[in-house]
């Protein structure tokens, strides 16, 4: 093996275990979010309740683990335990941590058209997406009647 593909081989080692840290800490993250949300909905208060409340603690965790394990504070975790929490564990739990975050350091470092554009752009888009999804899916049911009769005759 040549110095240029065994250096190649191991980056994309490395590129792997990122991945894979990142796979198994959304799948926990992902499961720690069903089973608050299935637990909070038996409850029956009031429909939202269990999305602000995974959304609340999701903004909260992210933001622990991040400055909690900074690279410039007195605890550093590392950058693939830092993958896994935050990206991981955190992004399978709501990206809405991850949104949050993001325009909690535009506050930080004075970008408040960042800000402004993130959030405005966040709420607008993803508004519009979900109502262009409903307008495609519309049909969907209609047309998978239609060609399951269709393969059936």
């Amino acid at each position: 093996m040549t110095p240029l593909s065994a250096a190649a081989a191991q980056t994309g080692v490395a590129l792997m275990r990122r991945y894979f840290l990142v796979a198994i800490g959304g799948g926990i993250g992902s499961l720690m979010r069903f089973g608050i949300a299935q637990w909070i909905s038996s409850i029956l208060v009031w429909t939202p309740i269990s999305i602000l409340i995974i959304n609340v603690s999701g903004c909260f965790a992210i933001s622990f683990f991040n400055f909690v394990s900074d690279p410039s504070g007195d605890i550093y975790l590392g950058p693939r335990s830092r993958l896994f929490l935050l990206v991981g564990v955190c992004g399978g739990y709501t990206t809405f941590s991850s949104f949050s975050l993001l325009s909690f350091n535009a506050i930080r470092h004075g970008a408040s058209l960042d800000l402004w554009l993130n959030i405005g752009l966040s709420h607008l888009l993803c508004l519009l997406s979900v109502w262009v999804g409903a307008i495609v899916a519309a049909p969907f049911p209609h047309a998978v009647r239609a060609a399951i009769r269709a393969l059936r005759s």
